[in-house]
C-alpha cells in the first residue's frame, strides 16, 4: 500500500511535469510566439518558390537538412536552458528567442516536404510516436483541468487588461503607437 501510494504519486508528478512543459511549449511559445512566425514565412512568396524547388530534391538531402535545422534548433533550446540554470537568464532568453525562426522555418520545412520525410520508414514511426504521445498527453485529466485553470487565468488576464490598458494612458498609447510602427514595417517587407 505503501509502495503503491508513492508511485501514484510519482507518475501524478511525472504527468504533471509533463502537461505543464506541454501546455508552456503549445499554448504559450507556439501559439502566441512561433505559430505567427511560422504563418508569415507559410505566406512569403520566397519560400513557395522554394517549396516548388523543394519537390525536385532528393528525399536524403531533404532528410539531411531537416535534421541538420532540428537538432540545431533543439541544441539551442538545450543549451538556453543550460544557461538559465547558470543564472545567465538574459543571454539564455535571447538565445530562445532566436531559434523561435529558425524553428518556425524547420516547422515550415518539414510541411513543405512531409511526403518525402514520410517516405522514411523510421522517421514515419518516430512521427507518429510523437503524435500519440501529444494526444495521450491531452488525454489526461490533469491536462484538461490544467487547461480549465489557464483558461481561467486568461480570463483574469483579459480583464486586467481592459480595466487598466483600455483607456487613454500614456503607456497605452506608447505601445499601441509601437505596435502600429512594427506593423508598418512588416507590411513594408512584403
Amino acid at each position: 500500500m505503501f509502495l503503491k501510494n508513492i508511485l501514484n504519486r510519482l507518475v501524478f508528478v511525472l504527468q504533471l511535469i509533463l502537461v505543464v512543459l506541454f501546455i508552456v511549449f503549445e499554448e504559450v511559445i507556439w501559439e502566441t510566439i512561433a505559430k505567427p512566425i511560422y504563418d508569415y514565412i507559410h505566406e512569403l512568396h520566397l519560400l513557395q518558390t522554394l517549396q516548388v524547388k523543394l519537390q525536385r530534391v532528393n528525399r536524403y538531402v531533404v532528410l539531411v537538412l531537416f535534421l541538420v535545422l532540428l537538432v540545431s534548433v533543439e541544441g539551442a533550446g538545450l543549451f538556453a536552458g543550460v544557461m538559465a540554470v547558470q543564472g545567465m537568464v538574459l543571454t539564455a532568453a535571447l538565445l530562445y528567442g532566436l531559434k523561435i525562426p529558425i524553428a518556425a522555418f524547420t516547422f515550415w520545412l518539414f510541411h513543405a516536404t512531409e511526403s518525402k520525410l514520410l517516405s522514411f520508414g523510421w522517421f514515419k514511426w518516430s512521427y507518429e510516436k510523437i503524435l500519440s504521445l501529444f494526444a495521450w498527453i491531452k488525454s489526461r485529466e490533469i491536462y484538461r483541468d490544467t487547461m480549465a485553470m489557464m483558461r481561467g487565468l486568461k480570463e483574469k488576464y483579459t480583464a486586467f487588461k481592459q480595466r487598466y490598458f483600455a483607456g487613454e494612458n500614456t503607456m497605452a498609447k506608447r505601445f499601441r503607437r509601437l505596435y502600429r510602427l512594427l506593423k508598418g514595417v512588416v507590411k513594408k517587407e512584403r
